[in-house]
């Protein structure tokens, strides 16, 4: 374990000197109290300027348009470990069946947020699984019915793709994800 030093002890003269320096800066028209309320002043502006700076530019980076519309993660809860997280990937297809390869040439998704939807509704979705999956036979609700959590939120990933998670619009950013934006860049 490393030892922090020890600071030199204060002798008598060095206090004076404290004590003389703390006087002149609070004693009004001295050269260090008029440098300290101008420095003062300085930094309270700078700090309220860099305060509006980082929340506009954290709003402006944080906010991204879906870029990649080949395919949709649906998200059972809000959980992200690297590339894995509990739901599904949805991909729209002309002639996909179950237990096949994704076409080469996906549909686009236009609505992320309606497909992941009819994914709770049709009970394909369980946050109480691991895998966020309801799976199993007679599990899936033909009848669209199954409750559909509220709210669901869009974000971005990294790759431009949509990932719609259960939670509010702060769920993106505590995944370290983006939220959606409805204008291209």
């Amino acid at each position: 374990m490393n030892e922090i030093p020890r600071s030199p002890r204060f002798n008598a003269e060095r206090s004076a000197a404290i004590e003389a320096l703390l006087a002149s800066v609070v004693r009004d028209g001295t050269p260090e109290n008029r440098h300290f309320q101008n420095t003062k002043s300085k930094r309270i502006l700078l700090s309220g300027v860099a305060v509006a700076l980082v929340a506009t530019g954290a709003a402006a980076v944080m906010q991204l348009p879906v870029t990649d519309k080949s395919s949709v993660l649906c998200f059972a809860r809000a959980e992200l470990h690297g590339n894995q997280f509990p739901g599904t990937t949805v991909v729209l297809g002309e002639g996909a069946r179950p237990g096949e390869p994704a076409p080469r040439n996906p549909i686009p998704i236009g609505d992320a947020l309606a497909v992941c939807s009819d994914m709770w509704a049709q009970h394909v979705l369980d946050a109480n699984t691991p895998n966020g999956s309801a799976g199993g036979p007679g599990r899936h609700d033909p009848t669209f019915s199954h409750p559909v959590p509220n709210p669901l939120t869009v974000c971005v990933l990294n790759d431009g793709r949509a990932a719609v998670i259960p939670g509010d619009e702060k769920v993106c950013g505590s995944l370290g994800l983006a939220l959606k934006t409805d204008t291209a860049p």
